[in-house]
């Protein structure tokens, strides 16, 4: 009878550790400083590399305070925050017992003229998918859906139909429940009759704001 408390407490503590490392996720509005982007044009134009989507022409100097849609994902060792409206982008991820940011954490959203439809903002790790430079969805939104796996992580599976090549597009953006790091895992789907040449890319930018990429050819890999 002298070891039931005890017995107790260990049971309890049990438990404790294996909630703790459930992970959890959470939808909410986050307030970003933004440079934001318009004046689109309302005409696609058959003759341009990027039909039938339009441009963005207008970009600013004068910031607003802005509410960006976030899904948040997080263990006992990480945090990682996604924009679904913002091309799906891992916008940052931090280690929890130091504090600090695993990739470039940009606290201001500012879009600038470099993607092939205008706008475009750095910071993050952002998947890329089409027939040149950052995918025509960099900087709008994408569909997504949240998935509780068996294994205990949780993904997040962002994607689109590419307009350009009539292709679809999945990123899985899984966090597993035990470890302090997430993983990537890339989908694309060519339904249509035609062989097409196409170009995927993740980008991982790091605090000193230098780029790094994974370019997929075919079966062949590689880094820069």
């Amino acid at each position: 009878m002298k070891f039931r408390p005890l017995l107790s407490i260990l049971l309890f503590g049990s438990l404790f550790v294996t909630a703790q490392n459930k992970p959890t996720v959470k939808e909410y509005k986050k307030v970003f400083t933004t440079y934001p982007f318009s004046d689109p044009d309302p005409i696609p134009k058959p003759d341009t590399k990027f039909y039938p989507y339009f441009r963005f022409d207008g970009f600013t100097d004068k910031p607003v305070q802005k509410e960006w849609k976030v899904i948040e994902i997080e263990n006992d060792y990480i945090k990682i925050m996604i924009l679904p409206e913002i091309g799906g982008k891992v916008w940052s991820a931090i280690e929890k017992s130091t504090g600090k940011d695993i990739v470039y954490n940009n606290h201001v959203v500012k879009f600038r003229d470099i993607a092939m439809r205008g706008p475009w903002t750095s910071g993050g790790v952002e998947g890329n998918y089409g027939i040149i430079g950052h995918t025509p969805n960099c900087a709008t939104p994408v569909d997504y859906k949240i998935i509780n796996r068996e294994d205990g992580s949780i993904s997040h599976v962002i994607g689109v139909l590419d307009l350009l090549t009539r292709t679809s597009w999945k990123l899985d953006i899984n966090l597993p429940k035990d470890k302090a790091y997430f993983t990537t895992n890339s989908f694309w789907s060519n339904t249509t009759e035609f062989e097409q040449t196409l170009l995927h890319l993740d980008e991982y930018w790091n605090k000193s704001d230098r780029k790094s990429a994974i370019y997929l050819s075919g079966t062949n890999l590689y880094w820069s």
